[in-house]
């Protein structure tokens, strides 16, 4: 992108060049055409020195303008890459993201059912187990938050995200 800016630069550079040597021409010819030489513009050495100028500048610009054009496409493909990573990244943590609430979701489910089924649990103390709470009604970790990493403190975390993300659904369909 830096190369191309620089480019840029040159190309308008040698544009303004150009135009501006132009003027200088018409410049000196309408100094000629007062003092009365019309013929003398052939062989005024200014003047073509002027000319060969402009002809430098001229292929200065058109190569730097087919190298612009060049890095616009690079640019251009480089931007699509991009965007297809952009989108792939996405939905790789969509389908991440999913996968831990179905498995946060199956084993709280789980844990509710084992706790019940055993009588730990009550149904009304079933709904006090929520992520990050730090408890069940015997006060035991393994019970609040799922096992989703192995890691006690990122299961600890994931398991606050999805509660936080939980009340922010509920609150926004409540209001909506």
């Amino acid at each position: 992108y830096d190369e191309a800016k620089g480019v840029g630069e040159a190309v308008n550079e040698s544009r303004s060049k150009i135009s501006e040597i132009k003027s200088h021409i018409e410049q000196l010819r309408v100094e000629r055409a007062m003092r009365g030489e019309t013929d003398a513009t052939e062989d005024d050495p200014e003047e073509r020195e002027l000319k060969s100028q402009i002809e430098f500048h001229k292929s200065s610009y058109k190569e730097k303008f087919n190298r612009l054009r060049e890095l616009k496409a690079e640019i251009e493909q480089i931007q699509g890459i991009m965007e297809k990573q952009r989108v792939g990244l996405q939905n790789d943590f969509e389908n991440w993201y999913n996968l831990m609430v179905r498995q946060y979701r199956a084993a709280l489910k789980g844990e509710q059912q084992a706790g019940a089924a055993q009588g730990e649990v009550t149904r009304e103390e079933s709904q006090e187990i929520r992520p990050g709470r730090g408890g069940s009604s015997r006060g035991e970790e393994s019970k609040s938050v799922p096992v989703l990493t192995g890691n006690k403190d990122a299961d600890a975390d994931i398991a606050a995200f999805y509660k936080a993300r939980q009340q922010l659904l509920e609150k926004s369909s409540g209001q909506s």
